[in-house]
C-alpha cells in the first residue's frame, strides 16, 4: 500500500529508497502527488541549496500551473514568502519584507517540454529533481508530443550532464496506459501489482539501482474518504467507470478486450511503425483473422505511417492505402485480434482517423 498521511498528501520516502532514476507515480485525482513533491523539493532547496525543474508539455500549461505552484504547500513553510518570476521559483525570509532590495533565492526552474530544446547550452548544476507533472493526457484537446518519450530523455541528459545527479518525477492519475513513456519502455500494469522496475544500471560508484520504478500508488484509506463524501458517493452511484478511475486508480484502456495471441496457423503478412511502436500483422486465412503482435520476425517487410521517419528499407504507408484499408474492414468485423493493451489502443487512434 503506499504511504498517505492523515493530512492526504502522498508520502515519497519509500519511493526514494528504491533509487530510480526515472520515478513514475500513478495514483488517484487528488492522492496529493503533486504536493508531497513539491514540499520534499522546497525543503532541499532551503537545507541543501539543491535545484528542481517543474516541468509541463507545452507553455500554456506551465503559464497556468507556475502561478498557483506555491498556493497550496506555502502554508508548510510560514516563515517564508514565494513567487514564481518568469521562469524561476524563489523563495525569501519574511523577515527581508520590508528590505529595499529584498533577496530572493532562486530553488527552481518553471519548463515547458515542448521548448526544451532552446536549453540545450544551459547548465542546470544544482538541479537533482526533474518534476513532470501530469505526464499522461487525460482526455482533451491536448496531444503527446512527436518522439516525446526520446524529447524528455534529450532533455534529461541536458539537465543531468552524465553526472548521476539527477532523478525524474513523473506524476499523473491512472487515465490510460497508452502514452508515450509507458509504451517505450513497455511499462504493463497489471492488476493487484504495486510496484514495476526495470533496467537495472550500474552506477559511476559501482552500486546497481533501478533505472525506472514504477509506483502505482493504491490507499484504501484514500479511497475510503473519498466515499465518504458527497462528491465521492455521487460519482460511486451515477458514474462507476469514473469513480474507478479517478478514485480507484484504475486504467481506463487496461482491459482483454480484443486480446488473443496469434494461432499456428497466422502467418506475416508485413509489420507497420506508428507513433506508438512497430508492429507485426499475421493473418490466419481460414477465416480471415488478423494478429497484430508486438513481437517481429527477423525479416520483415516494413511499412512507416510516420514521414518522417522514412528510410532505406521502409515503405511509406497512408491512411486511404490498402493495407489500412483491409485492417479497418476486418476491425469492423470483430477479426482483429491485439497481443496487448498498448497494441490495440495505438491502433484504435489509426482506425479512427
Amino acid at each position: 500500500m503506499a504511504t498517505i498521511l492523515a493530512l492526504a498528501y502522498y508520502v515519497f520516502d519509500k519511493l526514494f529508497s528504491q533509487n530510480g532514476v526515472y520515478n513514475f507515480l500513478i495514483g488517484a485525482r487528488g492522492l496529493g502527488k503533486t504536493y508531497g513533491i513539491k514540499k520534499w523539493v522546497i525543503k532541499q532547496g532551503m537545507e541543501k541549496g539543491d535545484e528542481f525543474i517543474y516541468l509541463r508539455r507545452y507553455k500554456e500549461e506551465l503559464k497556468t500551473a507556475k502561478q498557483s505552484f506555491f498556493a497550496d504547500v506555502c502554508v508548510e513553510f510560514p516563515d517564508y514568502d514565494f513567487r514564481a518570476d518568469r521562469h524561476y521559483a524563489q523563495y525569501s525570509h519574511i523577515s527581508k519584507r520590508d528590505d529595499k532590495k529584498r533577496e530572493w533565492i532562486t530553488i527552481g526552474y518553471f519548463m515547458a517540454l515542448s521548448t526544451a530544446q532552446s536549453q540545450k547550452s544551459v547548465a542546470f548544476p544544482k538541479v537533482k529533481t526533474i518534476i513532470f507533472d501530469e505526464f499522461i493526457i487525460e482526455k482533451g484537446m491536448v496531444h503527446y508530443l512527436p518522439s516525446e518519450a526520446e524529447a524528455f530523455t534529450n532533455f534529461f541528459s541536458t539537465v543531468d550532464r552524465n553526472k548521476d545527479k539527477t532523478r525524474a518525477f513523473f506524476l499523473a492519475n491512472s487515465a490510460t496506459i497508452d502514452n508515450p513513456y509507458f509504451v517505450k519502455y513497455e511499462i504493463e500494469p497489471k492488476e493487484d501489482q504495486e510496484w514495476i522496475k526495470k533496467f537495472p544500471v550500474r552506477t559511476q560508484n559501482g552500486n546497481m539501482r533501478p533505472f525506472i520504478v514504477c509506483h502505482f500508488a493504491d490507499s484504501e484509506e484514500f479511497k475510503a474518504g473519498v466515499y465518504k463524501t458527497a462528491f465521492g458517493q455521487f460519482i460511486a452511484a451515477s458514474d462507476p467507470d469514473y469513480a474507478a478511475y479517478a478514485v480507484g486508480n484504475e486504467f481506463r484502456d487496461n482491459n482483454d478486450n480484443l486480446l488473443k495471441l496469434k494461432n499456428s496457423e497466422a502467418g506475416y503478412s508485413y509489420s507497420i511503425e506508428t507513433y506508438g511502436g512497430i508492429f507485426s500483422v499475421w493473418i490466419d486465412w481460414t477465416n480471415r483473422k488478423y494478429y497484430i503482435q508486438q513481437k517481429r520476425p527477423k525479416n520483415e517487410l516494413l511499412f512507416t505511417l510516420l514521414p518522417e521517419r522514412m528510410a532505406e528499407g521502409k515503405k511509406l504507408l497512408f491512411k486511404n492505402d490498402p493495407q489500412i484499408q483491409m485492417l479497418r474492414s476486418a476491425f469492423k468485423s470483430e477479426k482483429v485480434y491485439f497481443d496487448k493493451a498498448q497494441s490495440r489502443q495505438a491502433f484504435l487512434k489509426i482506425f479512427a482517423q
